[in-house]
């Protein structure tokens, strides 16, 4: 009995130290047999499994090792697929000031234009002698569709050629006689349209100068007044050698005024129709000549030709642009202003392969 103290305390601290933790069934090596009955009055624990041979507690400790890494492995998230790739998008560089033209892309503008229209005198004096000189206005709207340095430029515009009373008198009659002087007054207008090619050549940044030509077709309406006059002591029409004229209110005008005085110089010479060469109709009273529809000598269309046309072309921005003009036409010299807006754009970024703009949730539908 003393022998078996020792041993039956040895086996004891033996299961005291064999670790709680028992390895998986599918890394044990050998089943352990079931333990054998025991008397109630036996306090001694059957032998673990493990503690049956050296071989299975050494074999043991790496099985466990060994599967201590898929249990790790087991408890992280799984791994997912990597998103997709978010395009990047490229630094905004559109500049409105970056005026540089594309030669290969069309640009298109609308605007007003305004043309003042100057006829010297000097150019009345091939046709008749006095006159003077005469401005008319002209308002129109443009069209500007330019592409390579080249502009056409169609447009419509309204001129009013009003004049107020002009003094005339025929060319190469060297007297001073009242048959040869005339009243004329216009209240013509006219409505054009035409178009215009401009070439330009740059000369600094946002500055071109352009020249070309205009072409265009105009419907003339209005009235054109033409009166014989009579000579007077103190007409409102001064002749460039200072005699003074009254348009004829008739073909026998009063020779005195309200208070009795002697108003007409030379009688009342210039009204009557023997007094002018061919005359058939008394132009006298407010007379107005009939256009080419009524048998007259007023035209009822106008050529316009612009020949040459010189301009400054001033773009500060790309939704703007702006020309200053000069010109000559069949109605004489004139100068132009115009202001365009252009309908240039930026251009949205588009789909590609190598990233023109963000991947959405849309896009991967």
């Amino acid at each position: 009995m003393l022998y078996t103290a020792p041993l039956a305390f040895a086996q004891s601290t033996d299961t005291t130290q064999t670790p709680t933790t028992k390895p998986t069934t599918h890394h044990t090596k050998k089943k352990p047999k079931p333990a054998a009955s025991a008397s109630a009055g036996d306090s001694t624990p059957a032998p673990s499994a493990s503690t049956d041979t050296p071989d299975s507690t050494a074999s043991g400790a790496p099985a466990a090792a060994a599967g201590s890494a898929p249990t790790a492995a087991s408890t992280s998230p799984p791994a997912q697929a990597p998103a997709p790739a978010l395009a990047t998008i490229p630094p905004d560089n559109y500049d409105i000031t970056n005026t540089t033209e594309d030669p290969n892309k069309r640009y298109l503008f609308a605007g007003v234009r305004y043309r003042g229209t100057i006829i010297p005198a000097f150019i009345e004096h091939i046709f008749v002698d006095e006159g003077k000189t005469i401005y008319s206005n002209t308002f129109g709207a443009e069209l500007d569709i330019r592409k390579g340095g080249q502009s056409m430029i169609p447009w419509i515009q309204y001129t009013d050629y009003n004049t107020g009373d002009i003094l005339f008198h025929q060319k190469g009659q060297a007297t001073d006689d009242a048959a040869f002087y005339s009243d004329v007054n216009s209240s013509l207008k006219a409505l054009y349209v035409g178009i215009d090619e401009q070439w330009s050549v740059p000369l600094a940044n946002h500055v071109d100068f352009e020249f070309g030509f205009g072409v265009g077709l105009g419907f003339i309406f209005g009235k054109l007044y033409n009166d014989w006059v009579y000579q007077t002591t103190n007409g409102p029409l001064v002749a460039s050698n200072g005699d003074r004229f009254t348009e004829c209110p008739s073909t026998t005008p009063p020779l005195t005024n309200a208070a009795g005085m002697t108003i007409a110089v030379n009688g009342s010479r210039g009204c009557a129709i023997g007094d002018h060469v061919n005359a058939t109709i008394a132009k006298v009273a407010g007379y107005v000549e009939p256009n080419w529809f009524n048998g007259g000598s007023v035209p009822v269309i106008f050529p316009h030709v612009a020949v040459p046309q010189l301009s400054l072309r001033y773009k500060p921005i790309k939704q703007l642009e702006t020309r200053l003009t000069l010109g000559f036409s069949l109605t004489g010299f004139w100068f132009g202003v115009s202001a365009d807006y252009g309908f240039e754009r930026k251009e949205e970024p588009t789909a590609s392969p190598h990233g023109a703009r963000e991947v959405g949730p849309r896009d991967t539908l």
